[in-house]
């Protein structure tokens, strides 16, 4: 096989606040996808539900309001210009949204090439947390109230860099979702993902949250070694 070098970078962007618009939102995206084009950096990965606050961490009960959360086609008016920008710079990016479609709700991804065109989508399936609220809990975790099972499988696709797979937080702890973009010959994984540090289910110190994490992640690249994968999680 043909040795590749591909220089690739994760966005850490830090907390989005519940006030926060979209707009800030997408320029904090747009100032770090300079700041990675300026280093070299061919692909970028941003977290899971970038876009907007986690919002899985409140009992919503206005159905609108829960609405407002998720995107019905991407890009759009407010996103435009980071897609423009990737064009512009030559760097793909992963980002992590809610999804609305059909009146149904996904947790999703999309695979952006250099070019500023979507290349591949993705719908999380290792959906984790709680349907309906856990009394007296100060955090909430309700993924399972918000979004449905993804219903696109694990694809992988070829883009002139890598042969490139998409999955979001959870997912990355269950070996069939390596084992299936496996078998399609998967060079590069991007995950997004939103992990608390603190998790009001499962009293975990920081340190050994953070181990389990890169755990997981180092397994699953060795277990898939055939080609070299690259994990990238942010």
């Amino acid at each position: 096989m043909k040795k590749r070098m591909v220089h690739l970078a994760v966005a850490q962007m830090g907390p989005v606040q519940r006030g926060d618009s979209r707009a800030q939102v997408v320029e904090r995206l747009k100032a770090m996808l300079q700041e990675a084009h300026r280093r070299g950096a061919r692909w970028v990965v941003f977290p899971e539900l970038a876009l907007t606050t986690f919002f899985p961490r409140w009992d919503l009960k206005d159905q609108a309001e829960i609405d407002s959360f998720y995107e019905s086609s991407m890009p759009n008016a407010t996103t435009a210009s980071l897609f423009v920008m990737a064009m512009q710079l030559g760097v793909g990016f992963y980002l992590g949204y809610a999804e609305i479609v059909g009146g149904r709700h996904f947790n999703t991804s999309i695979l952006v090439a250099p070019d500023g065109n979507v290349t591949g989508k993705y719908r999380k399936i290792h959906i984790p947390g709680d349907a309906q609220a856990q009394d007296n809990a100060p955090i909430q975790h309700l993924e399972k109230k918000y979004f449905e099972v993804g219903d696109l499988g694990f694809p992988v696709w070829q883009t002139e860099q890598a042969k490139i797979g998409m999955c979001i937080c959870n997912d990355r702890r269950w070996p069939e979702t390596w084992r299936t973009m496996g078998l399609q010959g998967i060079e590069i994984g991007m995950v997004g993902y939103n992990t608390p540090s603190a998790y009001v289910q499962w009293d975990e110190p920081i340190h050994l949250r953070m181990h389990h994490h890169l755990l997981s992640l180092q397994a699953s690249s060795i277990s898939r070694d055939t080609a070299g994968l690259s994990t990238m999680a942010c």
